[in-house]
C-alpha cells in the first residue's frame, strides 16, 4: 500500500467526524437560540403585567389629579399622592367607572397588548329588615302646673275601665319585676307607684290615654301591640297606683289615684327593624368572582362582553396573569349620593368626638314619601326613618342601641341632633351613613346637610384592595 493512499483515508475519516461535530454544534446552537428566544419572550411578556401593575400601584399618575378629568390622563396611577403606601379610592372609582377615558394611557402601559383588569375593593354591605316603630308619644311629661294633681287614665272602654297587656315590667330601686313577679308587690288590689319607678307594658288591645291638667285635657289613641313606657318622675307620687280591681294580676289593670305626680310617657310600636352589616374582604370577592370593577381592552377598545373577551384570549398563544394586594385610603363624604346598600354617603374615622350641637337637616317635598338611612357608629348599628304621615306631618325616628327617638318637622324640613343619629362615637371610631332607600320622593328633591360638616372631623380609613391583571396578544 502506498503512503499517499493511507493519508487520504485518514483525512476522509477526520472530515466525516468533523462534519458530525459541526452538525451537532449547529443543531445545539439552533436549539439554544430558540430556547433563549423563548425565555426572552416569556420574560418580556411577564414583565408587561408586572410593569403595568408597578405603574398602577406605585405611581399617582400624570397629572397627579387625573381622576378629576380621566381623559386628561397621560399615565394612569392609583397611588394616593398624599400617602407613600396607600392607593386612592377616588382614582380606583375614576378608573373603574370611566375606562374609555383612560384607554390610551392604559395601552401605553400595556405596550399595546390586550389585557383584563379586575379590581376587588373591600366594603360594607348593609341591610335593614322589618319596619321602624311608629311613635305615638315621645317622652311626653304630664303635670299640673297649679300643683293640684293630675288625673291620668289609660282605658279600653268607657270610664276608667281596666285594659289588658301581654307583657308588663316594673323597675324599682335597681330591681326588676316581670309579669307574675309583679304580683309579689300587690297589697290588696293595688301596687303603689313610687317616684323613680319605670313601668313598661305591651298592649293587648287598643286604648285611650287621657291626662287632665286643671282645665287642660290631652287625649291620645294607642293601638294594640304598642309598648308603653311610664316613668314616675315625682317628687311626690301621691296615691298613684296600678289597680287590679276588676282585673287580674299581672295582665289586666287600670291606674287609680290622684296627687302631685309628674308622669313621663312614651308609646311606640313594639317592633324595631333589624340592622345588619357585613364587611367583605377582597379575597372573598375574588372567590365569589364578584369584582368591584372589571373591564378588558381588546385591540384598543374597552370590552365588557365575556364572550368577546374569552374568544380573544383563546386566539392568543400566551396569557400572562399577575395579582397584587394593596391598601386603599377611603373617605366618603357625598351627601347627594343615591340609595345604595354598599356605597356610603359618609364614611371614615373620627379624628375626635362629634362636635357639640351638631345636627342633620333634611328637606323633603310636601308630598307623601319616606326615606331610610343605615347608621354605623363604632361597633353599633342603627337607622333613621323620615316620613310624612296621613295628616301630612313630617316625622323622623332614630333607632340606635335600643334607644328609639321621635322628631317632628316644621313644614318641609326636619332637624335631628347628630348625637341621636350616631350616639356617642369616640376618636378613632369608624362611622358610616348610607341612604338605604327612598320612596315617593325623587333624590334631587331631597336635601341632606350636616352642620357643621363632618368632612373636617373625618380621616380616611385604610382597607384592603386586590388588583388582578391578565395580559395577552390577540394581534
Amino acid at each position: 500500500m502506498r503512503r499517499g493512499q493511507l493519508l487520504s483515508l485518514d483525512a476522509l475519516i477526520s472530515l466525516i467526524v468533523m462534519m458530525f461535530v459541526f452538525a451537532a454544534v449547529v443543531n445545539t446552537s439552533t436549539a439554544l437560540k430558540d430556547e433563549i428566544a423563548s425565555t426572552l419572550g416569556w420574560y418580556e411578556r411577564a414583565n408587561i403585567a408586572d410593569n403595568m401593575l408597578d405603574v398602577l400601584m406605585k405611581s399617582p399618575g400624570e397629572p397627579v389629579n387625573w381622576e378629576l378629568n380621566p381623559s386628561s390622563a397621560k399615565v394612569v396611577g392609583l397611588r394616593d399622592p398624599s400617602s407613600i403606601y396607600s392607593l386612592s379610592y377616588e382614582k380606583i372609582v375614576a378608573l373603574g367607572e370611566n375606562p374609555a377615558g383612560v384607554v390610551r394611557a392604559l395601552l401605553n402601559e400595556s405596550g399595546g397588548k390586550d389585557f383584563l383588569l379586575s379590581v376587588y375593593v373591600s366594603r360594607f354591605r348593609v341591610s335593614i329588615s322589618g319596619r321602624f316603630p311608629k311613635v305615638y308619644l315621645q317622652n311626653e311629661t304630664f303635670e299640673n302646673p297649679n300643683g293640684n294633681g293630675i288625673n291620668f287614665e289609660i282605658t279600653s272602654g268607657n270610664g276608667n275601665s281596666p285594659f289588658t297587656v301581654t307583657w308588663v315590667q316594673l323597675e324599682r330601686n335597681g330591681n326588676v319585676y316581670t309579669n307574675d313577679e309583679m304580683c309579689t308587690l300587690v297589697s290588696g288590689n293595688t301596687i303603689d307607684l313610687q317616684s323613680g319607678d319605670l313601668l313598661q307594658f305591651v298592649l293587648a288591645e287598643d286604648v285611650t290615654l287621657t291626662a287632665k291638667r286643671g282645665q287642660y285635657v290631652e287625649t291620645y289613641s294607642i293601638p294594640s301591640g304598642a309598648r308603653v313606657v311610664i316613668r314616675i318622675t315625682g317628687p311626690d307620687a301621691s296615691n298613684f297606683q296600678v289597680n287590679y280591681g276588676g282585673g287580674s294580676c299581672p295582665y289586666t289593670f287600670k291606674f287609680t289615684g290622684q296627687g302631685n305626680v309628674v308622669i313621663t310617657v312614651s308609646a311606640y310600636d313594639n317592633t324595631t327593624p333589624v340592622f345588619n352589616s357585613t364587611y367583605i374582604f377582597p379575597t372573598v370577592l375574588l372567590q365569589n368572582n364578584s369584582p368591584t370593577y372589571r373591564f378588558a381592552v381588546v385591540n384598543g377598545s374597552v370590552v365588557t362582553d365575556w364572550g368577546v373577551i374569552n374568544a380573544s384570549m383563546e386566539r392568543s398563544p400566551w396569557i400572562e396573569p399577575e395579582m397584587r394586594m394593596g391598601v386603599i385610603s377611603r373617605l366618603a363624604y357625598n351627601l347627594s349620593s343615591g340609595p345604595s346598600s354598599e356605597e356610603p354617603m359618609v364614611y371614615g374615622v373620627l379624628s375626635e368626638g362629634l362636635p357639640p350641637g351638631a345636627y342633620m337637616n333634611v328637606t323633603v317635598p310636601s308630598t307623601a314619601g319616606n326615606m331610610t338611612m343605615f347608621v354605623l357608629s363604632g361597633s353599633s348599628e342603627g337607622g333613621l326613618l323620615i316620613y310624612r304621615d296621613d295628616s301630612g306631618a313630617l316625622w323622623g325616628i332614630t333607632v340606635l342601641g335600643g334607644e328609639i327617638r321621635r322628631y317632628q318637622g316644621k313644614g318641609n324640613s326636619i332637624v335631628i341632633p347628630l348625637n341621636d343619629v350616631f350616639g356617642s362615637p369616640q376618636s378613632g371610631d369608624t362611622i358610616g351613613l348610607w341612604l338605604y332607600s327612598l320612596s315617593g320622593w325623587g333624590r334631587k328633591d331631597v336635601d341632606i346637610r350636616l352642620f357643621p360638616s363632618l368632612e373636617w372631623f373625618l380621616k380616611p380609613k385604610f382597607e384592603q384592595v386586590l388588583i388582578q391583571l391578565k395580559v395577552w396578544d390577540d394581534s
